[in-house]
């Protein structure tokens, strides 16, 4: 009986050993996985550059490990997981890597910049599958965790991100200030990634602005500054938007050798929906080049619909079928062109958030066009009012003289509309004198029609010269304050700078920031916040004199650039501006005082500094100036 409990106690005390031994072993086993991981993950990164393919397929090798990481590392995984089906284009896979990652991020212990990337990476999906709302959502989402994290190259990510929403709803003033206020980050940073990805968006906006002239510096800058980053696949992206530039300014000679060389590059990488949409757009090319190769055009636009097959993203149909459907006009096969755009239409109507301004006028356009060549003149005419409308209802988003070269195009089109009307209306009252009442109602809607044209006219005009002053203001105003804001502040500052360095003056610069602002925020709401903003505006320009510039550089930051002034009269002007603010008094009955801290930043007589660098070290000094109790100059 001893002999037998003496087995049982063995027998456990030999289990106990195993368990003992195996859990060490699994312990030893997750600790080697987690301290490979960042290896295997460097690994991924840098065959993402060259071989996308071959990323996903490392990735995916990967799945069997997953359990074993820590929840940071996991949560690393699907980031990495949801940038590579972006970059490939399979969005809707990429939005439940993000949405993955998320989720296992909320057992974080504390809040990682990893938070801020997947919200922009689902953001990105759901742009790029039609859901403008919920990217920016999303996006917002990201941005605030970064500025939590005060991380300044993920809050510029989070600008860009809402300038290219913003632009794709037509809300341009809002990009327009989102895209500035990451630009401004990106040189401050020097990030050639950052610069590449702001250039870009930029030169997009631009370009929904029809500003071709601005829109392809930003793209070439895009271009270099990627090149230099490495990033084969967006560099590709920026060469065909110079190209697409060529297309928009019918230089289409130009045009088709860049294409030809983003899809001698893009092979290597197999990115069908970049491929897909340059194949479509050398199509066009061929098609609207001054002697057109329509058999090469058809080629092509057959090769682009392959590579499109299986696309997510709604934009890239849209613009297919909408230059499908000019291929197919100009080769006289007016039915298939209209089924064409019958898809497209339908596309425009699942996505109604994104409005798509360009190919709303392309669509019209070329519909009344068939419409008139196959003889459908009631429709034709039908078309070409809802084309007019539309313009009238765009007026205030879309810059005047584009507007001004379609209406000229379209009033043009509607001559030879006229004189053909007319025509036939000739020749058939010489052989058929029974129809003239016909040949009157066309008269009548022709001349009803022309009406409208004239009277279109007088309204372009009138919206030209107010839209280019509007236009200008907003861009040199910030809008909360009332002063100038940062992109109108780098203009100024560029200018004083390379005065003084001509004159061999003195040129300073005061940064100054709100001390304690998220604090006035949530104790006192934002409202007030924005009111202490603009008191702080309104008491800072009292103060400045006649030559001096004082802006908005973003959030609670301020600019003051003084022409002509030392350091040490920078100081002074400085304190001054800072005892006039800590001995306000503010509407808000519970705050007793507000204050702010000031670094300054001089140019010497025969300095060579640049204004960024000016920008920098004012700001650095700004930063000394809280370290040392907030509520002070610092130089």
């Amino acid at each position: 009986m001893l002999k037998k409990r003496y087995k049982q106690v063995a027998l456990i005390f030999w289990f106990l050993i195993n368990y003992l031994f195996i859990s060490m072993q699994t312990f030893a086993n997750d600790e080697i996985i987690n301290s490979d991981f960042t290896f295997f993950v460097e690994r991924v990164e840098n065959l993402q550059n060259t071989n996308i393919t071959g990323a996903l397929a490392l990735l995916d090798s990967y799945q069997t490990n997953i359990n074993a990481l820590t929840v940071e590392n996991q949560v690393k995984y699907f980031q990495v997981m949801a940038e590579i089906y972006i970059e490939t284009s399979q969005y809707k896979l990429a939005h439940n890597a993000a949405s993955q990652g998320l989720k296992i991020a909320q057992h974080l212990t504390s809040p990682t910049i990893l938070i801020s990337e997947l919200s922009y990476l689902r953001g990105f999906s759901l742009e790029s599958l039609g859901d403008a709302s919920g990217a920016v959502e999303n996006y917002l989402n990201g941005l605030e965790v970064a500025e939590s994290l005060d991380a300044k190259k993920f809050i510029a990510d989070g600008f860009i991100n809402l300038g290219a929403v913003y632009y794709l709803t037509e809300q341009f003033e809002k990009s327009l200030t989102m895209l500035n206020n990451a630009l401004v980050i990106a040189n401050t940073l020097d990030n050639e990634e950052l610069k590449g990805s702001v250039n870009s968006e930029l030169g997009i906006l631009y370009s929904y602005m029809f500003n071709s002239q601005k829109s392809v510096k930003f793209y070439q800058a895009s271009y270099e500054h990627y090149k230099k980053a490495g990033m084969e696949l967006y560099a590709l992206n920026s060469l065909q938007n110079i190209a697409i530039n060529h297309m928009e300014e019918n230089r289409y000679e130009q045009a088709i050798p860049l294409f030809e060389e983003v899809i001698e590059s893009a092979s290597k990488l197999s990115n069908d929906e970049l491929i897909g949409g340059v194949y479509t757009r050398l199509s066009m090319s061929h098609a609207m080049k001054k002697t057109p190769d329509l058999d090469v055009a058809y080629q092509y636009i057959t090769l682009a619909e392959k590579h499109l097959k299986g696309v997510q993203q709604h934009n890239a149909l849209l613009y297919f079928n909408v230059n499908k459907a000019y291929v197919l006009e100009a080769m006289e096969r007016y039915d298939e062109a209209l089924e064409s755009l019958d898809i497209s239409e339908n596309l425009l109507a699942r996505n109604s958030q994104t409005k798509n301004t360009y190919s709303h006028y392309n669509l019209m356009y070329l519909q009344s066009e068939i419409y008139y060549k196959t003889e459908k003149y009631q429709q034709a005419y039908e078309k070409q009012s809802q084309y007019l409308t539309r313009l009238f209802n765009d007026q205030s988003n879309v810059n005047m003289e584009k507007v001004e070269e379609l209406r000229l195009r379209y009033e043009s089109k509607q001559a030879d509309l006229k004189n053909k009307i007319l025509e036939q209306e000739r020749s058939v009252q010489i052989m058929q004198l029974s129809d003239v009442t016909y040949h009157e109602k066309n008269l009548q809607l022709l001349i009803f029609f022309v009406a409208l044209v004239v009277l279109s006219l007088a309204w372009f005009l009138l919206k030209m010269v107010q839209s280019q002053k509007h236009l200008v203001r907003i861009s040199q105003i910030d809008d909360l304050t009332g002063v100038a804001n940062r992109r109108r502040l780098m203009e100024l500052g560029e200018q004083m700078l390379i005065q003084a360095k001509k004159e061999q003056s003195f040129f300073s610069l005061l940064m100054l920031d709100v001390d304690n602002f998220k604090a006035i925020n949530d104790n006192f709401g934002h409202n007030t916040g924005d009111k202490i903003l603009k008191d702080i505006a309104e008491l800072a320009n009292s103060i400045m004199r006649e030559n001096d510039s004082f802006g908005r550089f973003g959030g609670e930051e301020f600019i003051i650039l003084l022409p002509d002034t030392s350091s040490q009269s920078a100081y002074e002007i400085a304190e001054r501006l800072r005892l006039s603010i800590y001995n306000q008094v503010w509407s808000c009955k519970d705050l007793a005082s507000v204050t702010v801290s000031i670094g300054i930043s001089s140019n010497q007589r025969e300095s060579d500094k640049s204004f960024a660098q000016l920008i920098k070290d004012a700001d650095i000094n700004m930063y000394q100036a809280k370290k040392l109790g907030k509520n002070r100059v610092y130089f």
